[in-house]
């Protein structure tokens, strides 16, 4: 029983080794992109012992959160959307006291926005759906070729979402029933 034990957190350790390697292999594009107002976004660098590191956070709002002096932090970004050369940079000094050359990357920050519409009677023609900035996907009940089809989506309240790079934004719309009008009686 104890061989199997030992096997099993050896394969354990095999598996989480693995998949901290790959985790530590990823490389994030510049630059990078990220939501207005998004929170607790996580930027590293390898850790090397001994090593120190310094980081600066310039444009879009930004505010490092967590990390100081360490290989990792989280950063809070502002709402103004926009790109912003060097807004993320670090500088590692070693062991020796020796800066290395510093790494920057580039933040895009990007507000999505969805007019409203509505509402709409059963019935009605559809409406051209506009959200900013364009080139994300929009989906939802009455979502037909960037259109929103008040008879594709039936009565009641819809929820339209557009997602663009992982920012989101939802809107509600409305598609009311018209009056049920009794036969036209002659007395």
């Amino acid at each position: 029983m104890e061989t199997t034990s030992n096997t099993l957190k050896a394969l354990l350790f095999g598996v989480l080794f693995l998949a901290g390697s790959q985790m530590m292999a990823q490389v994030t594009t510049n630059p990078d992109t990220v939501c207005a107002g998004a929170t607790g976004e996580a930027y590293l660098v390898a850790n090397t012992a001994g090593s120190t590191y310094n980081w600066v956070i310039t444009g879009g709002g930004g505010a490092q959160v967590t990390g100081s002096n360490t290989s990792s932090i989280t950063v809070d970004w502002g709402n103004t959307p926009g790109l912003y050369p060097s807004a993320v940079s670090i500088t590692e000094t070693d062991v020796n006291g020796c800066p290395g050359a510093p790494m920057v990357l580039d933040v895009r920050i990007i507000q999505v926005a969805l007019s409203a519409l509505g509402p709409f009677c059963a019935g009605d023609s559809p409406q051209i759906l506009s959200p900013t900035p364009t080139g994300g996907t929009l989906s939802g009940t009455g979502v037909v070729g960037g259109n929103f089809d008040p008879v594709a989506a039936g009565t009641g309240t819809h929820i339209i979402t557009y997602d663009l790079a992982g920012c989101i934004t939802t809107i509600n719309v409305v598609v009311n029933t018209g009056p049920t009008t009794g036969p036209i009686q002659h007395f």
